[in-house]
């Protein structure tokens, strides 16, 4: 089987933040440009025919406040963290001038009418399966209602990406009983559930490092070593795509240069690479993080022309793997 690209990413506008970002600050320099930095992607994508999976929070396909608390589940997470739910109060508090960092109805409806493009779900409240306090009745209830509001939309949902990349076992076979075949697993072996303080702060130095250099290995992921007995099946992810930084940016050239290997790796050897952002990275610096975008869509082309690489969406991937299987 021939390299892959995949690319999927996490639209989650303040539904991913309001409990680490302000809307006044954060919210109005990166989010209120996130139907802008979509626009401009997808023009990107559709020049160099390249796939790609939204994963989408289902509170952002609603029109406005008073339509989503007319419609929301009927169990809620209970975290023993009420901070980080989006029902301890956020919905109630968004002003008329805040809705567009919290509701693209808009963004939804261009997204289906995009070519190469899949919409996957990222829950519907942006859940986190790690929180204390929280079960799986409420995790079943919050999917169901992802599935629902996309299936309102005319858009079947078939994959996920997990909030902050939580994920177990016991959240998996909620996803397959509701028709979800694939899902981002988490990256290299370093970045698990951490256990302590001391591991998260050591995942971050980590994964800081190797956006640089190359001390975790190439992070792509051989095609037959993807277990398709799994239900939903692991597409683990390879890169974050960092965001631009004027204070990192004369690091840049060595941030293209990790990822060019990596695309070229999987090129050469059969392999999934799969990079993965939020909209709102691109909120700021924009013209920059585009450029660098293009950089790599430019060397994917290059991959595709010489060694046949493809480019797909998570789904879209589960249907070549399967063709494909031996």
């Amino acid at each position: 089987m021939k390299g892959c690209l995949l690319i999927s990413l996490d639209f989650e506008l303040m539904w991913g933040m309001f409990d680490v970002v302000s809307k006044s600050d954060y919210g109005k320099s990166h989010v209120e440009n996130v139907p802008l930095a979509i626009d401009r992607m997808i023009e990107l994508f559709n020049k160099y025919n390249v796939h790609v999976t939204v994963a989408t929070v289902g509170m952002i396909m609603y029109n406005n406040k008073s339509h989503l608390l007319s419609d929301l589940p009927f169990k809620k997470p209970s975290y023993d963290n009420p901070i980080c739910s989006a029902y301890n109060g956020i919905i109630e508090s968004i002003k008329n001038n805040e809705e567009k960092q919290f509701f693209q109805p808009d963004v939804i409806e261009k997204l289906k009418k995009s070519a190469g493009v899949e919409i996957g779900t990222h829950t519907f409240c942006h859940y986190y399966c790690w929180e204390k306090g929280q079960t799986m009745e409420e995790f079943e209830a919050d999917i169901k209602k992802a599935c629902d509001v996309a299936k309102n939309n005319d858009i079947v949902v078939r994959s996920i990406v997990f909030p902050r990349n939580q994920v177990s076992e016991e959240h998996l076979k909620i996803c397959a009983k509701y028709g979800i075949s694939s899902y981002r697993g988490n990256a290299i072996r370093y970045f698990d559930e951490p256990k302590s303080k001391i591991e998260t702060y050591k995942n971050r130095l980590f994964r800081f490092i190797d956006s640089y250099l190359n001390i975790g290995g190439m992070t792509d992921t051989l095609l037959d070593e993807i277990n398709l007995s799994e239900s939903p099946i692991n597409l683990r992810a390879s890169r974050f795509l960092k965001p631009y930084s004027p204070i990192l940016a004369f690091l840049d050239g060595f941030r293209i240069r990790r990822m060019k290997k990596e695309m070229l790796h999987a090129a050469q050897n059969g392999a999934m690479y799969h990079i993965w952002w939020h909209p709102h990275n691109f909120g700021a610096y924009m013209d920059e993080n585009l450029l660098f975008l293009e950089e790599l869509l430019k060397y994917y082309k290059q991959c595709n022309a010489k060694y046949g690489m493809n480019s797909f969406t998570m789904s879209e991937m589960i249907e070549y793997l399967k063709n494909n299987e031996l």
